[in-house]
């Protein structure tokens, strides 16, 4: 290989160099962002596991990938002319495992769109979840308790007080406030 060919290597290393340490700061970035505990994602616990492993495994490969062309794009010494080929199979390489580093992040990332389990589900009691308890009141009467859709005919609520099942229709409601006990 000629002085020309070295030197568009080199150039185009450091130009792979720049999106690398892109690479390497957004790898560490999720990082710190999946550490941030609870209240994240409402993934299982072994599915968040794996998703910090990801991450990890990530940096590391965004850090080899980050060596193999910083060699290329600043070597040490003079390169010889035999080291012009493996100079390129290193800087495929090294680009080859970019692209792996952002791929295991997206797919660690992909854990924080999750679904999140449903606070009241069907059979749950009056403290099903925070902010559950409701007061529903109808020309009827009044009725405090978890809600829930009807699963009647016509449209309503299911209303859950005292372990008894209410099903109140859309039309017969007039008022529906949040509330934090039941009979205060």
């Amino acid at each position: 290989m000629t002085d020309d060919a070295d030197t568009r290597l080199q150039t185009s290393a450091r130009g792979w160099l720049t999106l690398q340490l892109a690479t390497l700061g957004f790898a560490g970035l999720c990082g710190a962002l999946k550490s941030g505990g609870t209240g994240g994602s409402g993934a299982p616990r072994a599915v968040e596991a794996v998703a910090g492993v990801l991450v990890l495994l990530a940096l590391g490969v965004a850090c080899a990938a980050t060596y193999l062309v910083a060699r290329i794009a600043w070597p040490v010494h003079a390169p010889r002319t035999e080291d012009a080929v493996r100079a390129g199979r290193r800087l495929r390489l090294g680009i080859g495992l970019t692209f792996l580093a952002v791929l295991l992040v997206a797919v660690a990332a992909s854990t924080a769109w999750w679904p999140q389990e449903a606070t009241s589900q069907a059979g749950a009691g009056a403290g099903a979840g925070a902010g559950a308890l409701v007061e529903v009141s109808t020309t009827a009467g009044t009725w405090c308790g978890t809600l829930r859709p009807s699963g009647g005919d016509v449209p309503g609520l299911e209303v859950t007080d005292g372990g008894q099942t209410v099903d109140i229709p859309l039309g017969e409601v007039t008022a529906l406030r949040p509330v934090g006990t039941c009979g205060a």
